[in-house]
């Protein structure tokens, strides 16, 4: 049916039951046409394959077509502009990582106002985090490790899922903590990264642990702690940053489905009760066990206030390391 039907036979229908026509009759139409999921970076990566997963139980629950599409660049606001020039009706979306509130806080030109032009949806997943190393180095524990980086004046450096990334900022944050001389060498995302310190170019590396478990597991790399607040059930034999002599160290990284914030209420809370169905599902909690993907769910409401609350942390991690991108 095309949209263009769709529309008329909803307002026929609406003209013969209530004798005129409303607009929210019609907003139940909702799915009307194809659907679309921005991911604002690289296929491959874990933005896009939890932008896929998403895309394919709405074209199985909604009868309606979803694509994916990449559009990579600028820390995600490549993504999110073309996201928000869209029309909000609900049929084009983002998939955004953690980078959604850091975004404010290290660019100095945001075409979009975070908390006034983006709709949260709903929280998708999060992933741990780890803080891992080239086999060359020497150390054999975290603490080791720590002591190694603070003994070589600065001459070891690190590097993570590109600037400004949660991992970045994870590493940021470490090394305020331990009074690290250190300096984070920028990559275009994870996977450029783990080629960097494979390679033997870069020392550390903080990523997902995802993208560690094969390499570690074929002697490629070495890992040392999570960065979680709690041991991670996909690998629990890693002590926490946190009980390894820095109390309170926490981070990681979340994926959500958001729109723009024009979409009308109705049809995000559609979305909403979508993505949590799709969550519940045994298929989709298989998937993500198998790739080491937490999955949350949830309402609006907690998604938003996820959104806000990270904005206020990075916030304070950013002033602190004095990033600024132009």
């Amino acid at each position: 049916m095309s949209s263009f039907k769709g529309i008329y036979l909803c307002k026929l229908a609406a003209l013969m039951l209530t004798g005129f026509w409303s607009a929210g009759v019609c907003a139940q139409a909702f799915p009307s046409k194809p659907m679309k999921i921005i991911a604002p970076f690289s296929p491959g990566g874990s933005v896009d394959l939890m932008a896929r997963y998403i895309c394919l139980s709405f074209t199985k629950s909604f009868g309606q077509d979803c694509v994916v599409e990449n559009k990579p660049g600028a820390g995600g606001m490549i993504g999110m502009s073309t996201m928000l020039a869209a029309p909000a009706d609900g049929h084009t979306l983002a998939m955004m990582p953690s980078n959604l509130s850091i975004i404010p806080s290290v660019y100095s030109k945001v075409p979009y106002d975070t908390l006034k032009d983006v709709a949260p949806i709903a929280l998708v997943s999060s992933t741990p985090l780890m803080i891992g190393t080239h086999p060359s180095v020497p150390a054999k524990s975290f603490q080791e490790l720590i002591s190694y980086i603070q003994q070589s004046n600065g001459k070891v450096s690190f590097t993570a899922c590109g600037s400004a990334s949660p991992q970045h900022l994870a590493g940021e944050m470490l090394g305020a903590l331990a009074s690290l001389n250190w300096r984070h060498i920028p990559y275009k995302g994870c996977a450029e990264a783990m080629v960097g310190v494979v390679s033997g170019e870069i020392p550390v590396w903080f990523s997902n642990y995802t993208h560690f478990a094969p390499q570690i597991k074929a002697g490629k790399l070495k890992g040392f702690a999570m960065l979680g607040a709690n041991r991670t059930t996909f690998a629990p034999e890693y002590p926490t940053v946190a009980e390894s002599g820095f109390p309170g160290f926490e981070a990681s990284v979340w994926y959500g489905l958001i729109g723009s914030s024009k979409i009308p209420a109705s049809v995000i809370s559609r979305l909403n009760e979508e993505v949590n169905k799709a969550l519940n599902t045994v298929e989709m909690k298989e998937k993500l066990r198998i790739g080491e993907y937490e999955p949350i769910g949830g309402s609006v409401q907690k998604f938003g206030e996820v959104i806000r609350s990270d904005m206020i942390k990075f916030e304070t991690i950013i002033k602190k390391a004095n990033l600024k991108i132009e």
